[in-house]
């Protein structure tokens, strides 16, 4: 009898990536406590990399993004509740696992790596909003996370592009920010 085969081992280098992210202790305190290891399993029910890498374009990934934080699914591990939590905590945990997922060489091509890079979202927090204002004072810090609505997520993502396209460098490149 085989106990591990090439899908049991994919599937678990995707587990660990979002044990790694849930667990973190700023980000498991974002969450109602106790629905740890259920977040994490909705999160890998609805994160998965062969979808994403079918995305060709900004707007697809937009698309997928918008529908993924949008899921009703999450109400259960909101803390604060999902109108408050959603575009704050719920975007900002996709955002790090997304990315921890695409980066991962055993789980994404270089190839498809190269195109979702530039697609990626910036999690947003006050680490790479005081990183962001040191590059350009003109960028518009978000100083309060939580209550973060639909519509200020997307002015900053749309000013952290504006920013990275002056850079030549894709977004998710302003993560830098947590090494400084």
């Amino acid at each position: 009898m085989k106990f591990f085969s090439n899908k049991s081992h994919y599937n678990a280098l995707v587990r660990r990536r979002i044990k790694f992210v849930v667990e973190k202790g700023a980000m498991a305190r974002l969450f109602r406590k106790g629905t740890n290891a259920e977040l994490q399993e909705a999160l890998f029910q609805h994160l998965k990399p062969s979808e994403i890498a079918k995305i060709k374009t900004q707007n697809e990934y937009d698309n997928w993004f918008n529908l993924t934080v949008e899921l009703d699914c999450w109400r259960h591990y909101s803390k604060n509740g999902l109108d408050i939590d959603r575009w704050a905590y719920f975007a900002k945990l996709i955002n790090i696992v997304v990315y921890e997922i695409v980066s991962n060489r055993e789980l994404f091509a270089e190839a498809d790596w190269k195109r979702i890079r530039s697609f990626l979202h910036i999690p947003i927090d006050s680490t790479v909003m005081s990183y962001l204002t040191k590059m350009d004072p003109k960028f518009s810090r978000i100083s309060v996370l939580k209550g973060m609505t639909k519509d200020e997520y997307w002015r900053a993502q749309e000013e952290v592009r504006k920013l990275a396209g002056a850079n030549e460098v894709p977004p998710i490149w302003f993560e830098a920010a947590w090494s400084e």
